[in-house]
């Protein structure tokens, strides 16, 4: 976490390419910055004080303004790489295939960056989070080959990597030797392996504040009215919200979380509410870094039209065959939604967030620089503040305290050129079978059902998609001169079936990318004024909640559970099935414990698992056959039927079953090990009491007070979900896997 630099005596040379050749790291002139300086920090500076001053709100595009299909990059190319750092010839498989080669030269800097470990003799902080931004995106490096994904390849479209649950009891640390990086694949006696990574800090349910524990003194509050204050915290540094694990120092002591007991806020607390006397209570929870697919386009969607799909009062519902209001007594579909509101904070532009597993973020930069200097420990002139490892003595790292540093580390070409990376990472090609789909003559007229068309097309009508309003947006050339006349989001708005899209909204228009000066010249034609398929609606949806696991100190201890899968035996790690927690970023603005913004689904079955805010639904070969995910599923025909996620379809029928607790068992759940309601032996793990009647917190019954409650925004579509056949789940599965 941060920059506690060493010198060396003897000079340290370091050379990244011509981007960074005028940049002599270490020499007896003593630090340089990182990066080209071009253009200068002056020049970004004022463009910088510009975007600031624009505030952020994306306009619809103009009158007279003709949309077209985003492009995407050809499937088989999308993803592969060489060895990393990035060279120029990679960005073929990431950028837009019309970016000239002035637009690729413009974004190697920020590519390079992304893909290279960093070291503190180049100013990186020697206790970080990862070694580089790449750190986080490493599921390629584990991905079961075949199935379409991207295999061996890693670059910023790869998700976070994860092989076993983390075992809290090791990474946490304690005083005498810190918290260890989850490094390790036994997560029993051991850390286990993952690259999602911890934040922390303490939260009060009754204001809606966390303290990030970082030393900071107030936090902003929004209120439902819009209006902010600023609220005092405790001011205590342990060096939160991220806690920093890996040590490119050896001597220097890895982070750890602080105990209840050296906490202020907390001391004694209730052992069922786990509040303190001040109301506050610790909140610990992994997040994973996504996959940056088609962030430009998400950027440049209109203000307005994500706030079009927000549905507060669940009045719009969904008009669907397979719908039965009676069960939850919904108003629509269960399916309300709203957006996280940002206020401006530390140089970044408040407004909609659209960015962010919260939603938590207006801008792309926030992310860079973010990451820059909380991750990496490298500063900027956009945060020049070196980070606070003046802790409470039980936690000093003495040794490695900031010895001489430049001031700044990084110059600001750098993480501009990241941002504009990000900004050009384009969506893939569909796959091929829904892509002869969408280029037939009519992809709404029935294939048979037993064909791979068939398949496809079923699972895509399911999803609650127009075909035809689907191919005209994604097809050049498909669009009637004067419209077509359907919903504009190519949802089915006759019967959406199931409804996954009323969430997942498949197309999303885009105005003039708010990039601007240089930035707009490289970006702006490639994602202003299209039709992209980000399959999200950007807005926060209330997940699944369990309070025992929402309230405990630490996320649910590694649980071993017996299921079987094609013959075999399997001790599977059994996925949590509470969604909720409440541990911040640095803002949460107006989000709550249960609130995550909806997936992006642009180049799911390309890139694949893991799914879900922290990974927890995992795929990777390290683990597929000894010790895989496992939880329960339930379709028409068995009810919490044994699951174990050992390859591409498990891992997608998991993710989904996942959207909400499981179904209460019946006379459809069958006898064998692994089945029924997933309930820990004695109703409790180590660290996590479920009550005297578990079952009924975990898999409630659809009639009772804490399926109102505790089951999610998606219990309608869920159980949806789980009244289709074999066959349509499968479709659905299908159609997922040719985005």
């Amino acid at each position: 976490m941060g920059k506690r630099k060493r010198l060396r005596a003897s000079a340290v040379r370091w050379s990244i390419g011509v981007w960074l050749c005028s940049a002599a790291l270490f020499s007896s002139l003593g630090w340089a910055q990182l990066g080209s300086n071009i253009p200068t920090d002056a020049q970004l500076q004022e463009q910088r004080a510009s975007e600031v001053a624009g505030g952020f709100v994306v306009e619809e595009p103009l009158p007279g303004i003709v949309l077209r299909p985003v492009q995407r990059v050809p499937r088989e190319r999308f993803g592969v790489v060489g060895p990393l750092p990035l060279q120029l010839s990679d960005l073929d498989a990431l950028v837009y295939p019309s970016a000239t080669s002035a637009d690729r030269e413009a974004l190697l800097e920020g590519a390079r960056f992304f893909t290279t470990r960093h070291t503190p003799e180049v100013g990186a902080g020697p206790v970080a989070n990862q070694p580089f931004c790449q750190g986080c995106h490493l599921s390629s490096d584990e991905a079961i080959p075949g199935a379409g994904l991207v295999v061996d390849q890693v670059s910023l479209v790869s998700r976070a990597g994860r092989s076993t649950p983390t075992n809290f009891r090791f990474t946490s640390g304690n005083a005498t030797t810190g918290g260890r990086p989850a490094d390790h694949l036994d997560a029993i006696n051991d850390t286990g392996r993952t690259a999602a990574f911890t934040i922390f800090g303490d939260y009060s349910p009754e204001t809606n504040i966390f303290d990030p524990l970082d030393g900071s003194t107030s936090t902003i509050v929004v209120n439902p009215s819009g209006s902010t204050d600023t609220v005092p915290i405790s001011g205590q540094q342990f060096g939160g919200f991220v806690q920093h694990t890996r040590p490119s120092i050896p001597e220097c002591l890895p982070d750890r979380i602080p105990t209840i007991a050296e906490d202020e806020n907390l001391g004694v607390t209730d052992p069922v509410t786990g509040l303190s006397a001040s109301g506050f209570r610790r909140a610990v929870s992994e997040r994973a870094g996504p996959p940056y697919i088609g962030r430009g386009l998400m950027e440049a969607i209109p203000t307005s039209d994500i706030l079009d799909l927000k549905d507060p009062t669940d009045r719009r519902g969904a008009n669907s065959s397979l719908n039965a209001p009676e069960v939850f007594s919904c108003e629509g579909d269960c399916i309300t939604g709203r957006h996280n509101e940002i206020p401006a904070r530390g140089g970044f532009v408040g407004g909609v967030g659209r960015f962010g597993l919260r939603a938590n973020g207006v801008e792309i930069l926030q992310f860079v620089i973010g990451g820059l200097q909380g991750e990496l420990g490298f500063t900027s002139l956009l945060n020049n503040n070196e980070p606070n490892f003046e802790v409470s003595s039980a936690l000093d790292n003495s040794g490695c305290r900031d010895t001489r540093v430049p001031d700044p580390d990084v110059h600001l070409s750098t993480p501009f050129s990241e941002r504009n990376f990000i900004r050009m990472t384009a969506p893939p090609e569909f796959g091929n079978t829904l892509l002869a789909l969408l280029e037939s003559d009519d992809p709404s007229e029935p294939r048979p059902a037993d064909s791979a068309s068939g398949t496809v097309q079923r699972g895509a009508q399911l999803f609650g998609i127009d075909l035809i309003a689907f191919a005209n947006r994604m097809i050049p050339g498909r669009m009637p001169a004067g419209g077509d006349g359907r919903d504009p989001h190519a949802i089915n708005q006759e019967d959406q079936l199931v409804g996954c899209a009323a969430c997942h909204t498949p197309i999303q228009t885009t105005g003039l990318s708010p990039a601007m000066g240089r930035d707009l010249q490289v970006v702006g034609p490639h994602v202003s004024n299209v039709w992209a398929p980000i399959f999200a609606d950007l807005l926060l949806h209330e997940g699944p909640v369990i309070d025992a696991e929402r309230f405990a100190t630490t996320p649910r201890d590694p649980l071993l559970v017996r299921r079987p899968d094609d013959g075999r035996m399997f001790n599977t790690f059994d996925l949590p099935r509470n969604l909720a927690d409440d541990a911040f970023s640095s803002q949460q603005a107006t989000a709550f414990g249960p609130d995550f913004r909806t997936a992006p689904l642009m180049g799911l079955g390309r890139i694949g698992p893991p799914f879900l805010h922290d990974a927890r639904v995992y795929l990777s070969r390290l683990t597929r056959d000894s010790f895989p995910a496992g939880t329960v599923m339930t379709n028409s025909e068995v009810t919490n039927a044994p699951l174990v996620v050992r390859n591409l379809d498990d891992a997608i029928r998991a993710a989904i079953e996942l959207h909400d607790l499981p179904a209460p068992d019946d006379e459809k759940t069958p006898s064998v090990p692994g089945a029924g309601c997933p309930v820990p032996p004695g109703g409790r793990v180590r660290n996590v009491n479920y009550g005297q009647s578990p079952a009924a917190v975990i898999c409630p019954p659809y009639d009772s007070g804490l399926s109102q409650t505790h089951r999610s925004e998606a219990r309608e579509v869920i159980r949806r979900f789980r009244a289709l056949s074999p066959e349509d789940q499968q479709a659905m599965i299908e159609f997922l896997k040719e985005l």
